[in-house]
């Protein structure tokens, strides 16, 4: 490789998404010169198909509740959760007011115009955003420290050298191999409600340098239930064939049976419909559920829809149930245990107006029979929008190597960290943002 392929800037970010292109933004303020690379055609990740909230919990408390990955992880969310969003008014970011999202809080910002900010920024400071490029290695040095990276595009390879290199390039829940590996091998085939490129291109970049998966045992995922089949053919259906008001409901395995608390949230009972045989559930609820909470905003902000019609419209296995009769009929149509399923029905809302303590398994959450015809029946199915499994960093976005030390001059941000959250969730987008900005002051910190 001669000079002429070789491109030197003070900080290197391998992907273009809600993480990387904030830490580039942040550090090019400072005056940094950097390079974003990003494989994918158009800039954004899964960032610039989602809603644009970016909302966590309250407190460091809570996070370790729902969060329930590293606690020093989650604190960089929790903690610079109020700085990130100072900074993006700073920087003339369209918002909402702040809003209620699940168990917290925050605003819906103008997505696109904050990443398209975020290019102008580095442009601005001498650097570049060049997508279609694939990171092919890291390079380091002959004391193991990061140095940047050997790249391809069409133009040609390029070898960038860089004082620090970031990797976000948004998780592995692109990888149908990799979901299987560290998720649960029914993930193979789960649907993606995300961008397809992130394949898994940061675990590989980091671990062949030294980098550590963080705990990878059944660390989890985000994602949500959809009627069964769906077609995400288009990220506009990501959220209307998404079943937010299973928490409200009742989900039954093949065999008739509940098999988890459904109140804990439509994305962990995402996770435990996976492991169920064929990772289908059925999904009923009776028609208070409907009016109370189906018909209304599951987040301020986003219309209702009818979400049984519009997944009948979409080919899905669903129907509407005058009697329990009904929903038994059908179910033995989808190869659910119809029988097993009605007594499971009647003995749970029995059991919810009379006794709900012997409820097994037990809810945490609203006691709601579900016994107001008609019904709604709904197979469903888990789908993937990001990965927890990733890069053991620390909380100054360092990755870490298998004895917990940091490898000079790599940093990590967004889903490419492992264990922020596990099992649990609260905010994709706010934690891409704090961990880029924090990515980014350690980076500036190190020049």
């Amino acid at each position: 490789m001669d000079t002429s392929d070789i491109l030197e800037c003070d900080l290197l970010v391998i992907g273009a998404g809600m993480a990387g292109l904030s830490a580039a933004a942040r550090a090019a303020e400072g005056g940094a010169k950097v390079v974003v690379i990003d494989k994918a055609k158009d800039i954004g990740g899964s960032a610039i198909i989602s809603g644009g909230f970016v909302w966590t919990v309250p407190s460091t408390r809570k996070m370790r509740y729902v969060g329930n990955g590293d606690p020093a992880l989650g604190a960089v969310v929790v903690d610079g959760y109020s700085d990130a969003i100072v900074w993006l008014r700073s920087r003339d970011v369209q918002m909402s007011g702040p809003h209620n999202v699940m168990y917290g809080r925050g605003y819906q910002i103008d997505i696109i115009g904050h990443l398209r900010s975020c290019v102008a920024s580095v442009e601005h400071a001498g650097g570049v955003v060049v997508p279609e490029t694939v990171t092919e290695r890291l390079v380091t040095d002959e004391h193991g420290r990061v140095i940047g990276a050997d790249t391809t595009h069409r133009d040609g390879a390029v070898r960038v050298l860089a004082n620090n290199t970031i990797i976000a390039t948004g998780g592995f829940q692109g990888s149908a191999d990799l979901r299987a590996e560290y998720i649960h091998p029914h993930a193979r085939s789960i649907p993606l409600r995300s961008n397809p490129c992130s394949t898994g291109d940061g675990l590989q970049l980091g671990t062949a340098v030294g980098g550590h998966l963080s705990d990878g045992h059944n660390p989890g995922f985000y994602g949500h239930l959809l009627c069964y089949p769906a077609s995400l053919d288009h990220p506009s259906k990501f959220a209307v064939l998404t079943q937010y008001h299973s928490e409200f409901s009742v989900l039954l395995n093949k065999q008739g049976q509940r098999f988890c608390d459904e109140s804990l949230g439509d994305h962990l009972n995402a996770q435990e419909t996976l492991t169920r045989t064929d990772a289908l559930a059925l999904l009923v609820w009776d028609q208070r559920i409907e009016e109370e909470y189906v018909m209304k905003a599951f987040v301020e902000g986003i219309p209702p829809v009818d979400k049984l019609a519009v997944a009948l419209a979409q080919g899905a296995k669903g129907a509407l149930c005058p009697t329990l009769d009904d929903v038994a009929r059908h179910a033995d149509e989808w190869g659910f245990d119809g029988a097993a399923g009605r007594a499971t029905l009647e003995r749970y809302s029995a059991v919810v107006r009379s006794a709900p303590e012997t409820l097994h398994p037990c809810i945490e959450g609203a006691l709601l029979p579900n016994d107001k015809p008609p019904y709604r029946a709904l197979v469903v199915q888990p789908a993937i929008t990001f990965t927890h499994a990733g890069l053991a960093a620390d909380d100054r976005a360092r990755a870490l190597d298998s004895r917990g030390q940091p490898i000079p001059g790599l940093l990590v941000a967004g889903a490419d960290v492992g264990n922020t959250f596990r099992r649990g969730y609260a905010g994709g987008l706010a934690a891409a943002l704090t961990f880029g900005l924090r990515a980014a002051q350690t980076a500036t910190g190190d020049r």
